[in-house]
């Protein structure tokens, strides 16, 4: 049993860090080649890496049945919705107050949210 929860969670985490990797490369290029302001371009990379983050989780982390699809994506991203929320509060602060480069506070932003993303997908989407 503990074996089992350690290797959904090695999977959570190899697959937590593609989707932020992914995420972190579109951020880079939508800001810095394309010229969107960071703000605008970490929705979109939000919005192009979620949806590869909803079918690692479902499938290969939490391997996943459930045909309840719809309502999966919906609280999934609730969740990732909330997480977005956080990050864009925190790249306002830290970027645009402070004048961190967006590109670190991004990066550390994605170490905050690394544990609760896990535990509410774990314990509410795909338990």
């Amino acid at each position: 049993m503990k074996n089992k929860k350690l290797h959904k969670f090695i999977k959570y985490f190899i697959g937590w860090w593609l989707a932020a990797i992914l995420d972190l490369i579109l951020l880079k290029l939508f800001t810095d080649y394309f010229l969107v302001h960071y703000m605008y371009s970490s929705i979109l990379a939000f919005i192009f890496s979620f949806l590869f983050w909803f079918f690692f989780q479902k499938h290969i982390t939490f391997n996943n049945k459930n045909k309840k699809i719809l309502k999966q994506w919906i609280l999934f991203l609730v969740f990732q919705l909330i997480w977005q929320w956080l990050n864009l509060l925190l790249l306002f602060i830290f970027a645009a107050k402070f004048w961190f480069y967006y590109f670190y506070v991004a990066v550390f932003n994605k170490w905050i949210i690394f544990l609760w993303n896990y535990a509410m997908n774990y314990f509410y989407n795909f338990k």
